[in-house]
């Protein structure tokens, strides 16, 4: 009769090893009663998944369990799964980048265990056939891949053969449906894989007596069962029952398969990311009609899909950077580190952990960048290109002391990244009603503009819901740009009020190597007079929220001879009467964690409003609301009475600031 072998592998989240109370929770829980549930039970096999920055954990805090790893390898029972050292989404990165986290990961893999890994697992199964030459290149001799990937194919407990332009690859499929369910006897467990297995080989009409493999990937939620030691021991007694039936290493399944199914798998990704990848922050079981892939989230979630583009960006940078080896090698190290996959997909998860991820890797982008411009004389500059692939042309200002991106959609700054704090300060998401109480319907950028009437200005500066400003979500057109003078000027129509008052923006960015001064020129277009309230807002998001030590940003107002103070902890409104200070000369943000200074000098005196936005996002697994990420809004107000055909004139002058850290 054929056999039937089962591996399994267990593979850990990044979020086990951001510190040392999560990891030490993580060690007691899995690790340690996993190495003693092998080491008691030599029939038993298993495999491993570890990223780099697991590696240098379990060096510094138990290296012991390493060197219990490395003496399971040498007895062959267990086996070390590669991949990428900071576990990328391998599709979204360059080739270049593909062969680096390999290679690193394989490095630090042969130095710790011994052996260098023959298989790969992939960062939420993202796929691409375009992976198998590189894949090629680096030897890899198989990957795992969920089955949810594989359209129109009946699994048969086969290894699947796929070639693409000449190079081919071994692809393990993982059915998800066999993971152990909560409160599952292990008899009642191992006869449902073992049914699983059956049926297939009863429907393989071509190989019914082919050798079947059964990989299964067990997680945090799902291995507790196996680490009981009541549950493993019934679990282990059923598979010796089976003649035919034992455990192995996927390695050995590989090598000694004499059946292959051939098949070629498109773009895709796990199944449970793709019911997320329809609407954002919601679960929309999709069909095989279409399958959905990394690049499809990207698109649903512009936090991430901005992300992407700066980390292109500076890929870029990095592979065509001349000059110092140590620093572009330093640079890359950067870069690797700014693609773990976890920064990406970012899932609304507990403590902030998408957010913060995110903006981890814009740090290290930001250190890459700030490497790179040291290969060689750097020169300030302003370029237009399609910076993040939407189709328009996005407006790249670098500056010494930090870059400056202006899109067209809303015509305001979507990325500022000062170089010496890392970080994006424009990093910000959007409210939704379902989670939030209201929908902005813009993005919540740097000079976002907004034409109110007076009702709803005053709900706006009480921080209460109202109707958008008009401009906050229209698309600039472009009407002047010049790299040379560093100036972008736009231009957009709305319709005002019931009357449909017509009103034209003019909009013009001035950059300069300190800051950027924004020039205003709204126009009454109609034959009826036009009264409002003209607001400009900038959103701050805050940075480094979850530091123990963090501090809120600070505001001080200058109005008259007097200054107002407050914090992005508490709105305007709790301190000042309708929520606007009035007559406000100049404006200046801090934020005291790195030091950075934002100075607003308007014109002329204006109103001024300030409030925190929080923004909640259920967990992927359950209904319950987690703050997400929090930004700081700070808007200048002035009132607006425009005859027919008239105009007005309004400019803000940005500063940006960095102090040294005093010292204690």
């Amino acid at each position: 009769m054929s056999s039937f072998r089962i591996c399994l592998a267990y593979a850990g989240r990044a979020t086990e090893f951001q510190d040392d109370s999560s990891y030490q929770a993580a060690y007691k829980s899995v690790y340690k009663p996993l190495g003693a549930l092998l080491l008691a039970n030599p029939q038993l096999k298993f495999s491993f998944f570890f990223t780099g920055p697991q590696i240098e954990f379990f060096k510094k805090k138990n290296p012991e369990f390493l060197e219990l790893i490395k003496n399971l390898i040498a007895r062959k029972q267990a086996e070390i799964i590669g991949g990428g050292y900071y576990n990328p989404l391998f599709p979204m990165i360059l080739p270049a980048d593909r062969a680096a986290q390999i290679e690193k990961l394989t490095t630090s893999l042969r130095q710790n265990f011994g052996k260098r890994p023959r298989g790969m697992s992939l960062f939420c199964d993202s796929w691409d056939p375009s992976l198998i030459s590189t894949f090629a290149a680096a030897s890899v001799e198989y990957v795992f891949l969920d089955t949810s990937l594989f359209r129109q194919i009946k699994v048969s407990f086969l290894p699947i053969v796929m070639s693409n332009l000449g190079k081919t690859i071994v692809i393990l499929p993982v059915e998800s449906r066999l993971a152990a369910k909560k409160g599952e006897a292990a008899k009642n467990y191992f006869s449902r894989i073992f049914s699983a297995v059956n049926e297939a080989r009863a429907a393989d009409e071509r190989n019914p007596d082919a050798d079947r493999t059964a990989p299964i990937f067990f997680d945090k939620d799902t291995i507790a069962p196996l680490l009981d030691k009541d549950w493993a021991k019934e679990f282990l007694a059923c598979a010796q029952a089976k003649d035919s039936c034992f455990f192995d290493l996927p390695s050995n399944c590989v090598k000694d398969a004499e059946v292959f199914s051939q098949a070629f798998v498109h773009s895709g990704i796990n199944q449970k990311i793709a019911r997320w990848c329809v609407t954002p922050y919601e679960s929309v079981e999709t069909g095989d009609a279409y399958p959905l892939s990394v690049y499809d989230y990207l698109q649903a979630y512009k936090a991430s899909g901005s992300l992407f583009a700066r980390m292109m960006d500076v890929s870029l940078m990095v592979n065509q950077c001349h000059g110092d080896k140590m620093r572009k090698n330093a640079a890359r190290e950067r870069l690797l580190a700014a693609q773990s996959g976890e920064a990406y997909i970012c899932r609304a998860s507990n403590e902030l952990a998408s957010f913060t991820e995110r903006q981890n890797a814009y740090k290290n982008l930001t250190e890459a960048e700030r490497l790179v411009r040291e290969c060689s004389p750097f020169k300030e500059s302003v370029t237009s290109y399609d910076y993040n692939g939407d189709g328009f042309c996005e407006y790249i200002c670098r500056l010494e002391k930090c870059n400056v991106c202006v899109g067209t959609e809303g015509g305001s700054i979507f990325e500022l990244d000062v170089l010496k704090a890392g970080g994006n300060y424009a990093d910000n998401i959007s409210r939704a009603k379902k989670y939030d109480g209201l929908d902005d319907n813009y993005y919540r950028g740097i000079f976002v503009d907004h034409l109110f009437e007076d009702d709803e200005a005053k709900k706006y500066c009480k921080g209460e819901p109202c109707r958008n400003g008009m401009f906050s979500a229209k698309r600039y057109k472009e009407t002047f740009f010049s790299s040379q003078k560093q100036e972008i000027r736009f231009e957009t129509k709305t319709k005002f009020s019931t009357l449909d008052q017509p009103i034209l923006l003019k909009k013009n960015y001035i950059v300069k190597s300190n800051g950027i001064t924004v020039q205003y020129i709204l126009k009454n277009e109609g034959p009826v007079a036009v009264q409002g309230k003209f607001a400009v807002e900038s959103n701050f998001a805050e940075l480094n929220l979850l530091n123990p030590n963090y501090k809120p940003y600070n505001i001080e107002i200058v109005s008259g001879e007097k200054i107002a103070q407050g914090t992005s902890e508490k709105p305007c409104r709790e301190s000042v009467q309708g929520g606007l200070v009035q007559k406000a000369s100049a404006v200046q943000i801090t934020d005291a964690n790195s030091n950075v200074t934002f100075v607003f000098t308007p014109n002329e005196e204006a109103g001024v409003t300030f409030f925190p936005v929080t923004f909640k996002r259920r967990n992927m697994d359950t209904d319950i609301l987690q703050n997400e990420s929090r930004t700081f809004v700070t808007a200048f107000v002035w009132d607006v009475d425009l005859a027919a055909g008239m105009e007005v004139e309004k400019t803000i002058n940005l500063t940006i600031n960095q102090t040294r850290k005093k010292r204690k």
